[in-house]
């Protein structure tokens, strides 16, 4: 839940740091800092994708038990979530490596 409330202003923050750091981009420091600010976000992004994923597929599965888990209007059951569950750990492992 951390990362779904704090995006908006680690995006409000890096709008603002993007516009003050373009008269310094030029500069050796200040653009090899900048860049790692950028790869940052974007693996923050990254994981935001894996949770939003995770999440879908928990929301299937509460559907595929059906209405209150009575069965009622009961959509289709996620198979593979084994298959889910390895692809979100590589996908983590593959952002902290």
């Amino acid at each position: 839940l951390n990362l779904v409330y704090n995006v908006p202003f680690w995006e409000l923050e890096y709008e603002k740091l993007s516009s003050i750091v373009q008269p310094y981009i030029h500069e050796e420091d200040v653009g090899k800092k900048f860049s790692e600010v950028q790869e940052l976000m974007d693996v923050m992004y990254q994981c935001e994708d894996v949770r939003d994923h995770l999440n879908e597929l928990a929301e299937l599965c509460t559907r595929a038990s059906g209405f209150m888990g009575t069965g009622y209007a009961a959509e289709e059951k996620v198979d593979n979530l084994d298959e889910h569950a390895k692809a979100c750990s590589e996908a983590y492992d593959a952002l902290l490596a």
